[in-house]
């Protein structure tokens, strides 16, 4: 927060949004970097996957993150790891430095708003400035045309113009323009910067209208403010006139707004956006948009790479005419718990299909498997649990908006499997300082229900919690202890506070023992100082409802940060 805060000052004494214009450096080529680090994957073969980040001052020795190198190797592994179609990038200070970048990146290609090949880039893009640019996979999409729009409304911006590239995108056997434009806004929360941010937004909208009235466009980048309330105080979003044209736009990134998240490192909004018009709006795959926390995967995040992190969304296309059918189980089956039966689908223009179950007709599933989409069929151990409410459902991995299930319910039959209880969740972080939110879900993953009177839970240092004697946590069912009853959040059921007034989970890594009476060892878990490094963020195990899994980040599950006595997506267990 002190860093980015003094970044903002910096910009609001400055009078453009740029750097020193011989703050740039040119890096030789990167060999094969043996530190390189993983970040699992974000981009599907049948879809068009689309992100935006802002690589603070990328390339500056002035400003920004101060090792230019790890910055743009950071930045390297990140877009490759992603594997996304489009990215759409700001705050890119040196021109050679996104070409070394790009020269990196086997299979993408680049284009900077300065570049001659952009119609009127050069004019309003000088060397040491910040500048727009685009990413992008050949492959999938070749460049049309390119030009900075809006000039003179350029002040509107900052100072940086939008980057406007037509496209031709192909995918599925099919091909289609699109329309994207990169955009970097005002910065700060001043009147004076709302004000610009509302007319640049207002110059934007008046643009799109007349140039572009029924074409797919998709605007991305840097919009420094969120779509639901404005980040100066008191004040409506200056993309206001957006929000409320619903016949002709939206914001799939709004629903990153709406569940409080946040796209910078010391921000608490949303500024990084995405906005469709109505054309691609219907392509748009539900559930997508994401703010990827890719911080969890680089040390020292915000001083070596950015202060924002990349937000994304994908779009089907092409594949309009996509369909799955389940077959089997589809309803009045009974099937023995434990045993292996064939879980059946048709499937058209689908390649990968994700596998669930439920044994609450649909009130909550659980994930069996994936597969592929042309197989047609998934050899299942069907849990031993009994139930006459089960169900199975085969979704599309890359568009969980097409999906199919069993027409009717079936049955399962038991061979009454013990309880299995497990440490599911840990909070060891807490959310802003109050410890009494730190907390440990317990879950049965077994058919039986367990009674958990006089069983402990136990840090590395101490006994943090007694269970009270008829405590019963029946078959399927989460329970949480919270480090203090005044703290467990409202609408969080089967919870409690710790005996001992608090679990004092040490952020540093730590050891959590469930123990029986007479000190039987039920679950451990010793976890590093990397699952406990974002405030509010939990650990949980993955996959979710799984009682072997590894435990992660839950940000890598789902856009929550933690969801006691919920499943990892908010459902109940």
């Amino acid at each position: 927060m002190p860093r980015l805060r003094s970044l903002l000052l910096f910009l609001s004494l400055a009078t453009a949004c740029g750097g020193d214009p011989s703050a740039f450096v040119s890096e030789a080529p990167l060999g094969e970097r043996e530190d390189a680090v993983t970040i699992p994957s974000r981009g599907f073969a049948s879809t068009l996957d689309v992100g935006c980040w802002n690589l603070e001052y990328f390339g500056s020795t002035s400003h920004g993150p101060s090792d230019e190198t790890l910055q743009l190797q950071n930045a390297r592994d990140v877009i490759l790891g992603a594997d996304l179609d489009v990215w759409g990038v700001e705050e890119i200070v040196s021109a050679a430095q996104f070409n070394t970048l790009v020269s990196q990146l086997p299979g993408y290609a680049g284009l900077l708003g300065s570049d001659p090949s952009v119609v009127g880039g050069s004019t309003y893009y000088t060397p040491g400035e910040q500048k727009v640019g685009l990413l992008y996979k050949p492959a999938v999409a070749s460049v049309l045309g390119a030009r900075v729009i809006l000039t003179a409304d350029a002040t509107f911006f900052g100072g940086r113009p939008p980057l406007e590239v037509r496209m031709r995108v192909g995918l599925n056997g099919h091909t289609e323009d699109v329309v994207v434009i990169v955009m970097h806004a005002k910065a700060l929360s001043d009147v004076d910067s709302w004000q610009r941010r509302v007319d640049g937004s207002a110059a934007l909208k008046a643009y799109l209208d007349s140039t572009w009235p029924t074409a797919k466009v998709l605007v991305i980048g840097d919009f420094n403010d969120d779509v639901d309330v404005s980040i100066s105080s008191s004040r409506t979003s200056p993309y206001e006139n957006f929000v409320v044209d619903a016949a002709g736009y939206s914001f799939p990134t709004k629903a990153l707004s709406d569940a409080n998240l946040t796209s910078t490192v010391g921000y608490k909004a949303v500024i990084d956006h995405h906005l469709a018009t109505h054309e691609l709006r219907a392509l748009h795959v539900a559930g997508s948009a994401e703010v990827y926390r890719v911080d969890a995967y680089i040390p020292s995040y915000d001083t070596t790479t950015t202060d924002h992190y990349p937000v994304l969304t994908r779009y089907t296309w092409g594949n309009e005419g996509a369909a799955l059918t389940v077959t089997s189980p589809n309803g009045g089956e009974s099937w023995a718990g434990g045993g292996a039966r064939t879980v059946t689908w048709s499937a058209t223009q689908v390649p990968t299909v994700k596998l669930e179950y439920s044994i609450d007709d649909g009130g909550a599933w659980a994930l069996i498997g994936t597969a592929s989409g042309a197989t047609g069929s998934y050899t299942w151990t069907v849990p031993d649990v009994a139930t006459s409410l089960a169900r199975v459902r085969v979704s599309d991995v890359a568009n969980a908006a097409l999906s199919d299930s069993s027409v009717g319910a079936f049955t399962i039959t038991s061979t009454n499997t013990p309880g299995n209880v497990v440490l599911h969740e840990i909070l060891a972080n807490e959310i802003g300082s109050d410890a009494g939110t730190e907390f440990i879900e317990l879950l049965n993953t077994g058919g039986s229900q367990v009674d958990l009177g006089g069983w402990m839970l136990w840090d590395a240092t101490g006994l943090r919690h007694t269970f009270a004697s008829g405590t019963i946590l029946g078959a399927g069912r989460a329970l949480v202890v919270f480090g203090k009853a005044a703290s467990i959040p409202a609408g969080v059921g089967n919870a409690v506070g710790a005996t001992t007034g608090g679990l004092s989970l040490n952020n540093g890594g730590d050891t959590v023992t469930l123990q029986k009476t007479g000190g039987t060892v039920v679950d451990a878990y010793t976890y590093a100082a990397s699952l406990a490094g974002q405030d509010g963020v939990s650990m949980n195990r993955n996959p979710d409802g799984g009682a072997t899994g590894s435990f992660v980040l839950h940000t890598s599950l789902s856009t929550r940060s933690a969801s006691p006595g919920m499943r990892a997506n908010g459902s109940a267990f």
